[in-house]
């Protein structure tokens, strides 16, 4: 099993011992482990066993993996107060751990590694450094972007960008949001029209991870003049193309030093083979999402664990009435409650990846339902963490004030939790439609 700080300790579990905690987020009042009660009672009926070890070669991974975002730890202070960081160093140095590209298949140059692998990386690189920045580098080389790429109609296409994006030589983003379209984004206005052998792409996007660094992005847009979901596809745009403009855009109150910028594209000429996918693929493309879901519940596992660890360390160095603040039954009961929030997402978390189809692929309900939980777990967590540490956490001298301005992102990166909601939704009463128009 594992312990609050994902730390692998032992053994297969069975029914008796006890998952129990009830808090499936902060201050919902759920008890997520009584749902999983019912299927585990009938799984283990069935003969079955649930091994939560790690393999030798995940617990290789892992070590690795704490061990160069443990290299950067400290940093991230620097990258807050300046937002900016060494994006390319970074980039390089994951390389050299060997922790890119981790599910992308080896034809590609990838490592053709598990959604649970990817889980176990992200989680130490994000717990131990507290920066998002150092998840980045997985996540460009085996997010969104590379799924998107090997999503495309052509052979082509995949050989001429995915050996670079997984290698971590090009960085590839995913260009969605507009200034006027957000969760609405089937309303997009972005245009790709057809011309011989190329398409013009003209449009503007907003909030794009990774602009201006990445010398690709992902552009959805609107193909043929079709309106709704049916016109939306999506192709590659490559830095330096003539009218492509990249800005930094807006500052962010947390996960600063990571760029989100503008993508702005007037007329730009694309050859046909840097098109994913036309008109008409919008549901497949957006399978590519789930990734990035999952991406974002592990961003709210670890910080939730860098948050846990941080108040429970100021809560056993900090004195009052003449003893560590810890020994006070309201200081251990919110650290108890902190600790049982973290175990029952890291539950959803590490489903959603071993769920995964072909062990690769997250589902969309396990994925779109974990980040629900770490959305509005996270906020509610670090708060708490932030109240222990009484007028100390009103300052920017402790980490706690940092984490707590991160976990704003974690509740709109990659779907609002009505969005969220609406998705999920949608796949528990499928013969319902419930359309937002």
């Amino acid at each position: 099993m594992f312990d609050g700080l994902g730390r692998c300790t032992t053994a297969a579990v069975s029914v008796s011992e006890s998952w129990c905690g009830t808090y499936f987020s902060g201050g919902l009042g759920l008890n997520v482990l009584t749902m999983y009660s019912t299927y585990l009672y009938w799984y283990f009926d069935k003969g079955a066993s649930m091994d939560f070890d790690f393999t030798p070669e995940q617990l290789e991974l892992k070590e690795r993996a704490r061990a160069a975002g443990q290299a950067w730890r400290g940093r991230h202070k620097q990258w807050d107060s300046e937002n900016d960081s060494p994006y390319a160093e970074i980039t390089a140095a994951m390389r050299d751990a060997g922790l890119l590209g981790l599910t992308i298949p080896k034809q590609y140059g990838g490592k053709g590694g598990t959604a649970l692998d990817y889980v176990i990386v992200v989680e130490e690189l994000f717990r131990t450094s507290q920066s998002w920045i150092l998840g980045e580098p997985p996540f460009c080389t085996t997010g969104p972007g590379p799924s998107m790429v090997l999503l495309a109609d052509s052979e082509e296409t995949r050989q001429k960008f995915l050996p670079d994006i997984v290698a971590g030589v090009k960085g590839c983003a995913i260009a969605l949001t507009e200034p006027e379209h957000g969760s609405d984004l089937t309303d997009l206005e972005t245009t790709a029209v057809e011309d011989g052998d190329h398409f013009i792409v003209t449009g503007s996007k907003r909030f794009i991870t990774g602009s201006p660094e990445n010398e690709i992005y992902a552009v959805f847009a609107r193909f043929d003049d079709v309106p709704g979901a049916k016109g939306v596809g999506c192709i590659l745009v490559e830095k330096g193309t003539p009218g492509l403009e990249l800005l930094p855009g807006a500052a962010f109150v947390g996960s600063r030093g990571l760029p989100h910028g503008e993508v702005h594209m007037d007329n730009c000429r694309v050859p046909r083979v840097n098109l994913i996918s036309g008109a008409g693929s919008f549901a497949t493309l957006m399978t590519a999402f789930n990734m990035e879901r999952l991406h974002n519940s592990i961003y709210s596992l670890a910080f939730a664990e860098a948050a846990y660890e941080e108040t429970v360390q100021y809560c056993e160095n900090r004195k009052s009435f003449g003893k560590a603040i810890i020994e006070f039954q309201a200081t251990y009961h919110t650290l108890v409650d902190m600790y049982v929030k973290i175990e029952a997402h890291r539950l959803l978390t590490y489903k959603a990846a071993v769920t995964a189809i072909d062990s690769r692929f997250p589902k969309p309900l396990e994925s779109t339902v974990s980040k629900l939980s770490g959305a509005m777990m996270l906020p509610n967590l670090t708060q708490d963490g932030l109240l222990l540490h009484g007028g100390d956490g009103a300052t920017l001298d402790f980490p706690i004030q940092q984490i707590h301005r991160d976990a704003i992102a974690a509740m709109v990166a990659g779907g609002s939790p009505p969005v969220l909601r609406n998705a999920i939704a949608s796949q528990l009463f499928p013969d319902r439609r419930f359309s937002q128009k």
